[in-house]
């Protein structure tokens, strides 16, 4: 053993010891991927589809009761939708769980805005349904 090798080191790790390095590491905050699993239902997944007439959107949401599903249009181009999803067996007998249990509750921006009672909402298979015809402005133009 290098006695020499061991004292260098020794003065290095000192160095770090008496700087602030380690606790501003470790009062940093943790990546998303690090943190409880509610980060991960921030927004569930969802598409965005339009042709020339209608806007559609559909949310991922599996094992949704439909009357537990608050939808809301809180401006004229964002959704909000609430829910709760409850565990199909109790929570006391599970092993290992994966999906988050609990309630959600989030925001879409819309591509283009809309009014309540154009809205459409459908919930099947797991995926909810959010369709509005498009308020497309036809502009004449004279030559």
């Amino acid at each position: 053993m290098d006695i020499e090798k061991i004292r260098k080191w020794m003065e290095i790790t000192n160095e770090y010891k008496q700087s602030d390095f380690w606790s501003s590491v470790l009062n940093q905050q943790l990546p998303k991927e690090f943190s409880t699993r509610t980060s991960d239902v921030d927004v569930p997944k969802h598409d965005i589809y339009q042709n020339d007439t209608t806007i559609c959107i559909l949310v991922e949401l599996p094992g949704i009761q439909v009357n537990n599903l608050i939808f809301n249009l809180i401006s004229k181009s964002r959704i909000s939708i609430k829910t709760n999803v409850v565990p199909p067996i109790s929570n006391e007998l599970a092993m290992k769980q994966e999906r988050y249990y609990g309630e959600i509750s989030f925001e879409i921006d819309l591509p283009e805005p809309t009014e309540a009672h154009l809205l459409t909402v459908q919930y099947q298979d797991g995926l909810l349904y959010i369709s509005y015809p498009r308020q497309i402005e036809q502009i004449n133009v004279n030559i």
